[in-house]
């Protein structure tokens, strides 16, 4: 059986699909090497890896989030926030609080013992030579591109 090409079709793909397709490679790669510094954290402090998504939402320095919110940004079912929480109450990692304007919600803070384990993996990816080639200005620029990527249009 031969399979016939289109005179018209490309032979050779555009740059710029290459060059996306190369930075996804890199981005998943890195991801990786920072996924295995979390969980290593992660795993000296007893918590299973399934709630990391819900730590990094905690992020300390910002306003505590309605679980609804959590489950906005990891674009998952409340339901999910909610086990995830159950875990990280019962581990003494974060506390339910009432919502400060709207008392029929709940936040979910981090606990001193949440705020140690932060501290423990800012300390780790900062020690694991993620961003050893990078000095703070391109650090700096890193963040902006990697934001101005996770615009809500886009996620």
């Amino acid at each position: 059986m031969t399979v016939s090409r289109d005179a018209t079709a490309p032979t050779t793909r555009p740059a710029a699909v290459e060059r996306k397709a190369e930075i996804v490679r890199v981005l998943v790669e890195v991801g990786n090497a920072a996924d295995a510094v979390v969980a290593q954290v992660l795993g000296e402090f007893g918590v299973p890896a399934s709630v990391a998504g819900t730590l990094w939402a905690l992020a300390p320095g910002t306003e505590p989030p309605t679980m609804r919110e959590v489950a906005a940004r990891l674009h998952c079912d409340p339901s999910t926030v909610s086990l995830a929480a159950d875990k990280l109450q019962s581990m003494g990692l974060v506390s339910r609080q009432p919502h400060p304007a709207d008392g029929r919600k709940r936040t979910l803070a981090l606990t001193e013992h949440g705020h140690e384990l932060w501290e423990a993996l800012r300390t780790r990816l900062h020690a694991s030579g993620l961003f050893a080639g990078l000095d703070a200005q391109e650090q700096d620029t890193l963040l902006a591109l990697l934001t101005k990527m996770r615009t809500p249009q886009r996620l």
